[in-house]
């Protein structure tokens, strides 16, 4: 229990250089060095049974593997061979998974030399305690999807390993996810700097030679972190990543959370940063009111701006808002192709009328589902779509 506890795994080879003692092979090879002790078959039977029952929320996700090293250790290839017929097995959502089964199968997924595609533990026929164990997994897995709780720390340790095969995170209806895991996981995505091979550290000092230096984790649809309860505190966090040298996020997915204006100014801020290079942004139903036009339209006004998709859909925009969100898209420097918006009138089409009717305009679609528009509002639109002079491709409009 004090390995299984243990931050640094300090106490894991020892732990099972122990129970490799419990063998009688192994116990003739060292011979002398050991006491000569019966180790009788209920005993070793005990141990081996309390290794694949230890279930306890204390023990990290990492940590829990040295069990199925332990088991290895004592010659116990039941586990090992029962993932095995997982693995190959058809149906793999329909038979259940202990927790000894699933950190057998994460360490089986990690040491693969096969990159997995994707990682979806909603798909595992466990306990939450046994799709907890599996998360150490990610570490050799290009997409993973998170719809139940999840260790944060691992996640972000799994970030930044070396190398780190990570490329989209999904985080979506994650209710327990946090503000603070969210500036855990925003943390991560930043660049860190390798000292050596092995040694990770955040350290300025002109003390310590640098080695070798490499960027690590580029991250490029990191979140999916739809309907999390997540408020504008996370939105700072994710700013800062955004800021972070290199940042390889294309792809941010807020929508669904309270982030409120203050959240909004504080990503569109970052927009404006030339380290970032976000060309997708969704904020649908994210309680935005017209305020937070403003914040998006100095966004798409800046020259340093890389955004392609904004979805602004389910918000109390308004007339006043959209006219706002227009004065962006007039700018030369507004590179948008794609807008997702709505609580739009007739005088909304007017406006947006007249600002893709600037030159250059870049966009390409424009989806006003879920209004009511009249059909004057919509035959301002629909002539522009009509006219190869302008570039709008699509438009969408109606129920």
């Amino acid at each position: 229990m004090k390995s299984l506890k243990s931050e640094n795994g300090h106490l894991d080879l020892f732990v099972r250089f122990l129970h490799g003692l419990s063998l009688e092979s192994n116990q003739r090879i060292l011979g002398g060095l050991l006491d000569q002790r019966d180790s009788p078959p209920e005993t070793i039977q005990k141990i081996l049974n309390n290794l694949k029952w230890e279930n306890s929320d204390e023990i990290s996700p990492d940590r829990s593997i040295n069990i199925f090293h332990c088991l290895m250790e004592m010659k116990d290839q039941s586990v090992h061979q029962e993932i095995q017929e997982f693995l190959k097995s058809e149906k793999k959502s329909v038979r259940e998974l202990s927790v000894i089964h699933c950190s057998a199968l994460a360490y089986l997924l990690q040491m693969s030399e096969e990159v997995l595609d994707e990682l979806n533990l909603q798909q595992y026929n466990t306990s939450e305690e046994g799709r907890r164990r599996l998360i150490p997994a990610v570490r050799n897995c290009r997409k993973v999807v998170f719809l139940s709780t999840s260790d944060c720390e691992v996640v972000a340790s799994a970030m930044t390993s070396n190398p780190s095969h990570l490329r989209e995170l999904d985080l979506s209806r994650n209710q327990s996810l946090t503000d603070a895991g969210v500036k855990l996981l925003s943390s991560a995505m930043m660049p860190l700097l390798v000292f050596s091979k092995f040694l990770y550290i955040f350290c300025f000092s002109l003390h310590f030679l640098i080695q070798k230096c490499v960027f690590i984790c580029p991250i490029y649809s990191f979140p999916r972190l739809r309907h999390c309860r997540l408020s504008e505190i996370s939105c700072d966090s994710l700013a800062s990543a955004l800021r972070s040298n290199p940042s390889h996020l294309r792809v941010l997915d807020l929508s669904g959370n309270q982030l409120k204006d203050p959240g909004v100014k504080l990503l569109c801020g970052a927009l404006q940063d030339p380290l970032c290079e976000l060309e997708t942004l969704r904020l649908r139903c994210c309680s935005l009111s017209e305020t937070s036009c403003d914040s998006v339209a100095s966004a798409l006004k800046s020259n340093l701006s890389h955004l392609r998709v904004l979805d602004l859909s389910f918000n109390t925009l308004k007339d006043s808002g959209v006219k706002r969100l227009c004065s962006g898209l007039e700018s030369p420097n507004c590179k948008l192709e794609t807008l997702r918006s709505c609580s739009l009138s007739e005088i909304s089409c007017g406006s947006l009328a007249s600002a893709l009717r600037s030159n250059p305009s870049h966009l390409r679609e424009l989806d006003l589902r879920q209004n009511q528009l009249q059909d004057s509002g919509v035959k301002l639109l629909s002539d522009l779509v009509e006219n190869p002079h302008y570039g709008l491709e699509t438009l969408s409009h109606g129920w």
